[in-house]
C-alpha cells in the first residue's frame, strides 16, 4: 500500500534534502516553517466550560456586574481590529510560504524571494480559500453560540443543553474543516504549482485521483495525524529543555535590569521580547525536519497515485533505485555555499 510504503521513502528523501547540514538553508527553512506552521487560519472554537444551573432571578445581596462603558467597548473594538489585522497578515504570509516550501522540497533548493514572487497569485487564492472555510465554520458554529449568549438575560440562565448541542455540531464540522484544509495544503496546492492552476481547477484535477484511491488517502490521513502527534510531542519535549536553557540566562538578566528602576524595566521588556523571538526560532528550527518529512510523505503519495501529478520524480527514483542512497552528485550540482544571494539555480541557499 502506497500510504504505508511511502513512510520509509519519505525518511530517505527528507534526509537527503536536509543533509549535509547547511546553516543558511536551515535558517531560511526555519523562517518558512514558522509561517507555515504558525497560527494561520485555524478552526474557530466554540465557547465551552461549565455553566451553573439556571435561576429565576438575581441572588439576594449579589452585586450585578456593571456593563462596560462606551470607552471600554471602543478600546476592545480597536484591539480586536488590530489582532484580526495581524492575524490576516500572518495568514497571508503563511500562504505565500506554503508555495515557497513546496518549491523548495521540489527543487531541493531554497530561494525564498524567487519562489514567493512566482506564486503570489496562487498564495492569495489559498489564503482566500482558507479564510472562506474558516468563516463557514464560524457562521455555522460561532454565530449560533454568540446568539445564544447574547439572547440570555444573565449568565445564570444559560442552558447547558444548548451549549452541548452546539459543541456536538462543532465536532463533525471541525473534523471536516481539518480534512479539507489539510488536503488543500498538501495535495491541491502542489497541483496548483505543478500545472499552474487556480485552486478550484486544482481541486477538480485532484478529485478523480482522490476518489479512485480513497483508501490510500484515508490511511494517509490517519497515519499523518498519528505521526504528527508523536513528532509534535517529541518536539515539545525538546523545546521544553531549550526553553529552560534560554530562561536561565535571560531570566537572570531580566531580574538584574528590573533592579535598575524605570529604565531597567524598559530594557527588561526588550530582553524579554528577544528571548521570545529566540524561543520561537528554536521551535521553528525543531519543526523543520518534521514538516519536511510530512510534506514529502504527501508528495510521494500524490505521485504514486497519479504519475502526472508527481512533483518529485527525481527524488522518488533516487531513493527507490538503490535502496535509499542517492547517486553521487557534484558539489556544483547541489551547491555547498552559504551565500544568501547566490543567483544560481543549483545553489540551495540563495534568497533569490
Amino acid at each position: 500500500m502506497y500510504a504505508v510504503d511511502d513512510l520509509s521513502d519519505a525518511i530517505d528523501v527528507t534526509r537527503e534534502f536536509l543533509t549535509p547540514i547547511r546553516p543558511g538553508t536551515w535558517l531560511k527553512l526555519a523562517i518558512v516553517v514558522f509561517f507555515v506552521g504558525g497560527p494561520g487560519l485555524s478552526t474557530p472554537t466554540t465557547p465551552t466550560g461549565n455553566v451553573g444551573p439556571a435561576v429565576d432571578g438575581p441572588t439576594p445581596g449579589a452585586v450585578e456586574p456593571a456593563l462596560p462603558t462606551g470607552d471600554v467597548l471602543a478600546l476592545v473594538a480597536v484591539l480586536a481590529v488590530v489582532v484580526i489585522a495581524i492575524w490576516l497578515v500572518f495568514a497571508l504570509v503563511g500562504s505565500i510560504m506554503e508555495f515557497v516550501f513546496i518549491e523548495s522540497l521540489r527543487s531541493s533548493a531554497v530561494h525564498v524571494r524567487r519562489y514567493a514572487g512566482k506564486n503570489i497569485g496562487h498564495a492569495v487564492q489559498l489564503f482566500l480559500f482558507r479564510l472562506v472555510a474558516a468563516l463557514v465554520v464560524f457562521v455555522l458554529v460561532g454565530v449560533p453560540a454568540l446568539v445564544a449568549i447574547l439572547s440570555v438575560e444573565s449568565l445564570g440562565s444559560v442552558s447547558i443543553g444548548l451549549f452541548l448541542l452546539i459543541a456536538l455540531a462543532a465536532i463533525p464540522l471541525s473534523i471536516a474543516y481539518a480534512i479539507v484544509t489539510r488536503f488543500t495544503t498538501v495535495f491541491v496546492a502542489p497541483v496548483m504549482l505543478l500545472e499552474d492552476r487556480g485552486i478550484v481547477a486544482a481541486w477538480r484535477r485532484f478529485w478523480p485521483t482522490f476518489t479512485a484511491n480513497w483508501k490510500e488517502y484515508g490511511v494517509y490521513l490517519v497515519l499523518a495525524w498519528i505521526i504528527q502527534f508523536a513528532l509534535g510531542f517529541a518536539v515539545a519535549f525538546l523545546a521544553a529543555f531549550g526553553g529552560i536553557a534560554l530562561a536561565i540566562p535571560f531570566g537572570i538578566l531580566i531580574v538584574v535590569l528590573l533592579a535598575l528602576g524605570p529604565v531597567g524595566v524598559a530594557l527588561a521588556v526588550g530582553v524579554g521580547l528577544v528571548a521570545l523571538v529566540v524561543f520561537l526560532f528554536l521551535m521553528a528550527l525543531l519543526q523543520v525536519p518534521v514538516y519536511s518529512y510530512l510534506r514529502y510523505y504527501a508528495l510521494l503519495l500524490l505521485g504514486d497515485t497519479n504519475d502526472d501529478l508527481d512533483l518529485i520524480p527525481d527524488q522518488r527514483a533516487a531513493v527507490r533505485s538503490d535502496g535509499g542512497e542517492w547517486d553521487d552528485q557534484s558539489d556544483d550540482e547541489w551547491g555547498e555555499s552559504d551565500e544568501w544571494d547566490d543567483q544560481s539555480d543549483d545553489d540551495r541557499n540563495g534568497w533569490e
